[in-house]
């Protein structure tokens, strides 16, 4: 049989997990004893201890490392004696570089009175070696009997585990239930543990160790529970935990009588529980932690146990060891011989003299901040002696230098008037260009012409200082020469977004109450705000004269998510953003004359980093299209155009835009501003590769101090650690404050709160004044940001996250609160909650009893109220919300719950295309858990994170999908239909597929060519209808005979569909489509059940559209409407004078160069992709309307909305069937989302039932 050898000591566990093979390297001063006697000396001692001698192996079937005593003569002795003068750093590197070469069981090599000893770390503990260096000094200690030796200990405790007592002292342990109990890894933290050791150390005051020791002689206590408890409640105080585990260092050789003076690694790490409750002392902690020390050790060898290794593991985080400082002084150890991370050492001796080291993991912490950390534990125990019957959460952290708010260093600038600056600008270098509006460029004359004629508009309407004007104006030049006009004013300006949910741009406008709305065109908003049109403004007559605009006035009105469930307007001045923009400026050395790229929402303040500081330089704002921002081949196609000196912009934004194409063309020449987020390790990676020599800068401040406070210029080779923020900007003060409001301490979490000249004037209406409180140095107000940050040892300041319910997605700022909200306020809702999940929220609902209504459709209401970043990725209905046991909602519960659902529910790839895509997908949303038929919006996709899958697709699959192509088609298994051999949505689609003979819904496209506006349908009929599709064919429609298109549709559907009835059914212009399909499947052997047709007259045609201009023109109010953005009259009539006699092809692209309509289209795409959209939709809609319609032998079901009157007599005419019709009191654009129709379809499509309907109405 093998000899398998000996199992570990449970102390031998603990260390082996890291590195079984590494040595302990440790010197001893060894002064007035030859070489020689030292070499015998040694190899009588490996000869004497079977410590010395261990070797460690994994045997063939053996479950862990095991260990064996080597003979003497095998053992391998690496003796050598250096000579005089040799250098000792070039010593140690040869005899490290020796050690690693031979792999020696014993390295010792002399060298001027010191021996240089390598050994296996598992042998032995630092005890034995000072043991070894009497020893070798011959100074051994007599003993009365012969210690034990180490392998009989190992394998006396391995039998402990096989006796009677050996369940109840493993079940000591696991009554502890320290897998529960959270370690004390410090918050501060620079990267991952990494096994390497750093030691640093500081001598104790003689009066201080007098101190302590005379208190744990008069408390009848040991030092060890004493320092622990200093250790647990300092590390529990910068952590802010209450209860933790740490790790004592114990030695077993003081319990046992027999192992005085053994050799070996005894000393293990047991697991101490610290409870710091809110009137715990120092020496109460104390009692507790020695009677804890008294139990484990009573059950100290049960501790190695291989099913409790897990539950231990925590207390490897921080820990404590006391020693005998002589022992210490004498033995320098030069690697450690602990798995703690964070081990303090305590190091004392009889004569009172004491010292301090702390030995930590290099990859996790920097030795300045160890330092620092030393510093402070030796404050904290002059602070606890003083006291040490006091509560501890009354006692001060604080060292000396600590406490002070961060502030800007230097000179600073003076601040800068922009109106002014601008004005100047216009009549000094009037031809300069400031703003570049796609293929459109303004000059700096001209924006101060137009801008001088909105803001004589806005003064007529009786605008003045401190009035807000909302802009409800789309992403283009008129945003912004509209927000310089309310500068010119003295007015405020309230920026939103047309595409906005209607339901939110009402409670905005009630909220703010403007003295006027600024629109493009008549709005279809209802509200009571005085109105002004685009058209109207900009041909107003100048200001008179300029009006005086004081730094208290108000500036802007930016909204903001609220927790009250409303969004809140957050209140800038004048003054504060003057000195905003002048500060940046001068602080980054912002270009003078450059050209500065906005890419962000102008519904936030992002981008002010960019606009404002490049009109006082002088510079060109490049106000990036939709387009550009949102697809990452045209986002480089435009700075290769069109460079940049300057660009601010998310990381995560950026990084989407990059994707993995190189760096080059795609980064400005100058500056780079990330803002709004963290900045990620794998972006600052490629940007240290990319070398683009621009410089790189972190930003941070929340919108309530004017676009941010805190600065770092980045050295993107330091990776993240490198982004803490280290400078503060202009004329403001950074405090970190607890809960009690009073400064934290460097590596502890506070608040973070700013003061001084940034802080805004609040929020409109007051509320959410509890966020402003006052500066304890000069009374200022003082803005509680609710962001969580420390101050870390070099002075930087990391920010951690957020102490409240807000999160932010992409950038933008959400109240978790305000979203729980507005699914309250949704019929038949009774209770809901939001939980971030990643990137994606996840929303749990309760519905009132009765009640039972599908997820997208809530969603679908819900973004009736919310913009797109706010609306939950999954919505799942529940009968109760979880509960913990003290009665607060159960977050990790919901979690759980969610996560079950969406595996439960996950439809696997078929074939190589979709497990590529499915791959994209995960990796890009950062889940595992996705399947091919999981909407992609739905699960925490947005339109940063299709940016990335489009270019990914791009990049690795070859292919080339248009840009707005995941917004049409967001599962997996739709857009591989879509990407598979090129077809781009062409043909044949699979929307639902359901196996079986039940009649099969086919739908058809309309004249743009998609089957998108049959999404909502498709959802409401549910998994258990089959339901598929026919969308364009990009070629075949110039042809005027259709025939041979219309057998290459029949030909794209699976023969197996001849199984089982279909009914064919088109919206609109569709339902021509679809009635001259009927003939053509028919032949082809299909059986036709029945054609749908709903909202459309088959008599209309296109003699009262007028001539090319005047069909471009009902083509476009057609496409605006069906994207919920009807065109306005005023645009219309504005277009109709432009179309004049143009044909179609020309009309496009004179519309197309509008920004107004670009803007009411939605297009994520080029102009190319708009103009082959509008090309297309033509040619459909004219061959469409050119065929003669037959008369078929299916019965006609027909559904028509309030838009029509009878269509009966009409569709008659083209069927010897039946003809069923209904009517719906919906418009013609919402017909196909209402639930009546689907319902009835429902119960058509039902086998066996015979259609019914209250309002049916049957001709024959």
């Amino acid at each position: 049989m093998m000899d398998l050898g000996l199992p570990l000591s449970p102390a031998q566990k603990q260390l082996a997990e890291a590195n079984p093979q590494a040595y302990r390297w440790v010197r001893m001063t060894l002064a007035g004893v030859a070489p020689e006697r030292v070499e015998q000396r040694l190899r009588d001692a490996l000869g004497q201890h079977d410590a010395l001698r261990l070797r460690y192996q994994r045997p063939l079937g053996a479950t862990g490392l095991r260990q064996r005593v080597a003979e003497p003569g095998e053992l391998r002795l690496d003796w050598h004696q250096a000579g005089a003068g040799t250098d000792a750093a070039a010593w140690q590197r040869d005899a490290q570089a020796q050690c690693l070469a031979q792999q020696p069981d014993l390295l010792a090599w002399w060298r001027d009175e010191q021996l240089w000893l390598a050994l296996p770390a598992c042998s032995l503990d630092l005890h034995s070696l000072e043991q070894l260096r009497r020893e070798l000094l011959g100074q051994g200690a007599a003993l009365e009997a012969e210690p034990m030796q180490y392998s009989d200990y190992a394998e006396w405790i391995a039998g402990l585990q096989l006796d009677e007592d050996a369940e109840q002292g493993a079940q000591f342990w696991r009554n502890l239930a320290l897998q529960e109990v959270p370690g004390l890894r410090l918050i501060e933290r620079y990267g991952m543990a990494s096994g390497a050791r750093g030691c640093v150390q500081q001598a104790l005051e003689p009066a201080l160790c007098s101190s302590v020791q005379a208190l744990a002689g008069s408390e009848a206590l040991a030092i060890e529970p004493l320092a622990l408890a200093a250790w647990g409640a300092l590390l529990g105080r910068l952590n802010g935990q209450r209860h933790a585990q740490l790790g004592l260092q114990h030695d077993p050789r003081d319990d046992y009588e027999e192992l005085q003076g053994a050799y070996g690694l005894f000393e293990q790490t047991l697991p101490m529980q610290v409870h710091l409750s809110e009137h715990a002392s120092w020496v109460s902690l104390a009692r507790q932690l020695a009677r804890q020390l008294e139990n484990a050790v009573l059950w100290q060898e049960y501790l190695g146990q291989a099913e409790l290794l897990p539950e231990w593991r925590a207390s490897y985080q921080a820990g404590l060891r006391v020693q005998h400082l002589a022992e210490v002084q004498a033995l320098q150890a030069l690697s450690f011989d602990t798995p703690v991370e964070l081990q303090l050492h305590w190091l004392l001796d009889e004569s009172g003299q004491g010292q301090l080291a702390l030995v930590y993991d290099t990859g996790l912490y920097r030795r300045e901040q160890m330092q620092l950390l030393l510093r402070r534990y030796v404050h904290w125990i002059g602070q606890l002696l003083q006291a040490p019957q006091a509560p501890l959460d009354g006692l001060d952290t604080l060292l000396a230098e600590e406490g002070q708010p961060t502030v800007a260093g230097g000179e600073l600038p003076t601040d800068v008037d922009i109106v002014e600056r601008f004005r100047a600008h216009a009549r000094h270098q009037p031809h300069s260009p400031a703003l570049r509006d796609g293929r459109r460029l303004l000059s700096y004359a001209e924006v101060d012409e137009l801008s001088e004629r909105v803001a004589g508009s806005l003064q007529q309407a009786g605008v003045g200082p401190d009035q807000v004007v909302a802009l409800l104006l789309p992403r283009g030049a008129q945003m912004l020469v509209a927000m310089l006009a309310c500068f010119k004013a003295g007015a405020a300006y309230l920026p939103l977004d047309p595409a906005l949910p209607p339901l939110r741009l009402t409670s905005i406008l009630e909220d703010a109450k403007p003295a006027v709305l600024l629109h493009l065109d008549e709005s279809s908003l209802i509200c009571e705000v005085p109105s002004l049109a685009w058209s109207e403004a900009s041909s107003a007559a100048p200001l008179a004269a300029p009006v005086a605009s004081a730094p208290q006035h108000l500036a802007y009105v930016l909204y903001t998510s609220g927790t009250s469930g409303k969004p809140k307007g957050v209140q800038i001045e004048q003054g504060q953003l003057r000195h905003y923009a002048s500060q940046i400026t001068h602080a980054l050395d912002l270009p003078a004359g450059g050209h500065y790229g906005l890419v962000s929402s102008l519904l936030a303040d992002l981008g002010n980093t960019v606009l404002y500081p490049a009109w006082l330089q002088g510079g060109c704002v490049h106000l990036l299209s939709q387009a550009s921002v949102t697809d990452a081949q045209a986002f480089a196609e435009e700075l290769r155009d069109h460079p940049l000196d300057v660009l601010k912009i998310v990381p995560s934004h950026l990084e989407a835009l990059i994707g993995e194409h190189p760096l080059e063309g795609v980064l400005p020449r100058q500056v780079l501003v990330l803002g709004g987020e963290a900045v990620g390790e794998s972006l600052l990676a490629r940007l240290a590769a990319a070398g683009s020599g621009c410089r790189l800068y972190n930003h941070y401040g929340p919108s309530e101090t004017t676009v941010g406070v805190l600065w770092r210029a980045i050295d993107s080779e330091q990776g993240a650690s490198g982004t803490a923020l280290d400078q503060v900007l202009g004329n403001n003060r950074i405090y970190l404050l607890d809960e009690q409001q009073r400064p934290v301490p460097c590596g502890q979490a506070g608040e973070l709160c700013v003061a001084g000249a940034s802080v805004g004037r609040g929020y409109l209406g007051d509320v959410g004044s509890s966020a402003f409180g006052q500066d304890p140095r000069s009374g200022a107000r003082l803005y509680r940001t609710g962001d969580l940050a420390l101050r870390q040892a070099d002075g930087a300041l990391r920010i951690l996250g957020r102490n409240d319910q807000q999160v932010k997605i992409r950038g933008f700022r959400l109240e978790l609160a305000e979203v729980e909200q507005a699914l309250r306020n949704l019929p038949g809702v009774e209770q809901a909650a939001v939980l971030l999940d990643g990137e994606r929220l996840l929303a749990f609902v309760v519905e009132e009893p009765g009640q039972s209504r599908a997820a997208d459709l809530l969603r679908d209401d819900l973004a009736q109220q919310l913009p797109d970043y706010m609306l939950p990725a999954g919505i799942f209905a529940l009968k109760a919300l979880p509960l913990t046991s003290n009665g607060k909602l159960d977050r990790q519960a919901l979690l759980e719950r969610a996560r079950q659902r969406l595996q439960g529910a996950r439809v696997a790839p078929v074939g190589e295309l979709e497990s590529a895509v499915l791959e994209i997908w995960c990796r890009v949303l950062g889940v595992e858990d996705l399947g091919v038929t999981d909407n992609f919006f739905a699960t925490g996709g947005h339109s940063l994170a299709a940016i990335k899958v489009v270019a990914l697709i791009r990049e690795q699959l070859g292919l080339n999908p248009p840009t707005n192509l995941l917004f049409e088609r967001q599962t997996v298994r739709e857009l591989v239909q879509s990407l598979d051999q090129g077809a781009n949505s062409e043909g044949w689609q699979v929307l639902n597929d359901v196996a079986g003979e039940a009649p099969a819904l086919l739908l058809v496209h309309g004249a743009e060519g998609h089957l998108k506006d049959y999404r909502p349908l498709v959802a409401q009929l549910g998994e258990q209808q089959a339901v598929y599709g026919l969308a364009a064919f990009g070629e075949g429609w110039e042809s005027k005979d259709l025939g041979r298109l219309l057998q290459r549709y029949v030909q794209s559907i699976p023969e197996s569909l001849k199984q089982r009835p279909l009914v064919v059914l088109g919206w609109c212009l569709a339902s021509r489509l679809a009635l001259l399909l009927i003939a053509h499947l028919q032949s082809a052997g299909f059986t036709i059940k029945a054609l749908a047709t709903v909202d459309h007259d088959p008599q209309r045609s296109l003699a009262g559209d007028g001539d090319e201009g005047g069909q471009l023109l009902a083509d476009l109010v057609f496409l605006c409407r069906s994207r919920s953005r009807p065109l306005g009259d005023t645009l219309r009539e504005r277009l109709a004078r432009q179309l004049v006699d143009c044909d179609y092809a020309e009309g496009v692209t004179r519309m197309l160069a509008d920004a107004e309509v670009r803007e009411h289209l939605q297009s994520h795409g080029a102009d190319a992709e708009l103009q082959a959209v509008m090309v297309r939709y033509r040619a459909i809609k004219t061959r469409l309307y050119e065929q003669t319609l037959p008369v078929v032998d299916v019965p006609i079901w027909l559904w028509r909305s309030n838009a029509h009157g009878d269509l009966r007599t009409s569709w008659q005419a083209h069927t010897r069937k039946a003809l069923h019709d209904w009517s719906l009191d919906v418009g013609h654009h919402a017909i196909v989302a209402e639930p009546r129709l689907s319902a009835d379809l429902m119960s058509l499509l039902a086998p066996s039932i015979a259609p019914q309907h209250p309002a049916e109405k049957v001709s024959n």
